[in-house]
């Protein structure tokens, strides 16, 4: 049995605006000051081991954790951040009290204040960094996307990074970012000029590439209008600034689907409503549709945390949170794209009402495997600030895609989910793996389970021990040979 884990004290929740600024700064200071105490990273480029190196196999099994961690001295002392550690195996993971805080082949890194977790795409791996380095003029990181890298032999992980100028700088700016197999999109808030574009790169080199969609004037003006139209409240706001793809961007059968908000100049958005975008995934790709889903809330925030996920048969299926500005969750609702298309599915959506609960609850991840779409619900009222949000919340849910009939894997207690979340599952090797973390002192667990979707039987795979952190993540590549 794992030893007891104590309950997280996450930071005050702030608007967006002042969170991404309290965050870059507080990131800022705490990186810099813990940067001297670690060895500097070495480029990041995956070498060939020496003849002396020991070579693995081909598989790397990824592992993702994370815990607290309070700055011991300086000016920041006291303060308390999360921090991720990203490690790998050769193999599949079967014990218990599994230790992947190993030395040889830890990445370092932050935890999001949303939480986080690890995009898979095209058999590479990517994350958000946010760390100090030194493979261009010694940046802060900070919502920057990564990729991964992977030596043969048992060294650390590495990163390379996005460079989104010419000199090889990083922006400070939040970004979000979508993978294809042979196109990166990425997007961030527009500058005082107004201008919106989706940049691309190279998803292996992450270099920045030419080819890009530029929003026109044109466009602008028919999203915004679309917005005033289906939110009439909204007329007479001062909201000038458009924002594209900050709480949603997916590629979908050659389309990005993103939403839209209408914001003040202090960046606040004052709808409960969801508006999404869809624009052709080319240089100058045009707008092909405008979707609306009325009082849903939340979509989500730009990281790793999938809000989406695709189906065997090419179906997007996609999450909104619910809720309203102070946080408070209501209105869940999940909701489809289909095959083909481009526009929200009138015809299939499960609201959080549909599960017939005696209180407000909401949805909590996404991921959809063999007719079935695995979520999360909590299990009692939320309160409406999320640090009081009591362990072990989230009770697991199957609902069946043909006929959205939900209801409990009575196989598994309710479990724990760090704020609004992390990746909840994962398949690897053609077994379906959930992440399942209890804090309590009643059957505590901290590690993966794997589920039969045919039986509904949910069986023990492997724990982790917590001096390693709470799993966050788990995925597995097999790496290409290189040439020697």
């Amino acid at each position: 049995m794992l030893p007891l884990a104590s309950k997280n004290n996450p930071p005050m929740h702030l608007p967006m605006n002042k969170q991404s600024r309290y965050t870059a700064l507080s990131l800022l200071a705490f990186t810099l000051l813990l940067g001297g105490c670690r060895k500097e990273e070495t480029p990041h480029t995956t070498s060939i081991p020496s003849e002396t190196e020991e070579t693995l196999g081909a598989d790397r099994y990824v592992l993702m954790t994370y815990k607290s961690t309070t700055i011991p001295a300086g000016p920041m002392k006291g303060l308390s951040y999360k921090e991720s550690y990203i490690s790998y195996f050769d193999h599949l993971p079967t014990s218990d009290g599994v230790n992947n805080i190993l030395e040889r082949n830890t990445l370092f890194g932050r935890f999001g204040s949303d939480g986080g977790g690890l995009l898979e795409a095209h058999g590479q791996i990517y994350r958000y960094s946010n760390a100090v380095n030194n493979h261009a003029q010694g940046d802060l990181l900070i919502n920057n996307p990564v990729r991964l890298t992977f030596s043969p032999s048992a060294q650390a992980i590495g990163e390379r990074a996005y460079l989104e100028s010419d000199a090889g700088g990083f922006s400070q700016a939040e970004k979000n970012f979508a993978i294809g197999e042979q196109l990166g999109f990425l997007i961030q808030p527009p500058a005082t000029d107004r201008i919106i574009e989706v940049t691309t790169f190279d998803p292996k080199t992450m270099a920045k590439l030419p080819a890009k969609i530029l929003i026109s004037e044109a466009d602008k003006e028919r999203i915004r209008q679309f917005i005033l139209e289906k939110t009439p409240a909204l007329s007479g706001q001062q909201l000038p600034r458009l924002v594209l793809g900050m709480k949603l961007m997916v590629l979908h059968e050659g389309t990005l689907i993103m939403d839209a908000e209408l914001q003040s100049d202090a960046q606040t958005n004052l709808s409960r409503d969801c508006y999404l975008v869809a624009y052709e995934a080319k240089n100058g790709g045009r707008l092909l549709s405008l979707s609306y889903l009325p009082n849903t809330g939340r979509l989500g925030t730009p990281s790793e945390l999938l809000q989406y996920a695709h189906d065997e048969a090419g179906d997007l299926y996609l999450l909104a949170q619910g809720g309203d500005l102070l946080g408070f969750y209501q209105n869940s609702l999940i909701y489809r794209i289909r095959h083909g298309s481009h526009e929200v599915d009138p015809d299939w959506q499960v609201k959080i009402s549909d599960l017939g609960l005696n209180y407000p609850a909401r949805f909590n991840g996404i991921y959809v495997y063999q007719g079935k779409l695995l979520t999360m619900v909590s299990a009692h009222q939320l309160s409406a600030i999320r640090s009081e949000i009591p362990q072990d919340e989230w009770q697991y849910y199957t609902i069946d895609l043909a006929t959205r009939h939900a209801e409990p894997i009575a196989s598994l207690r309710p479990s724990s989910a760090f704020r609004q979340g992390v990746n909840i599952a994962t398949v690897i090797d053609g077994r379906l793996y959930l992440r399942y973390v209890r804090t309590s002192s009643e059957a505590p667990y901290n590690g993966y389970y794997t589920y039969d979707v045919a039986t509904g039987r949910a069986t023990p795979a492997f724990s982790v021990a917590l001096q390693s952190g709470y799993v966050a993540d788990f995925k597995k590549i097999t790496l290409t040979p290189q040439p020697r």
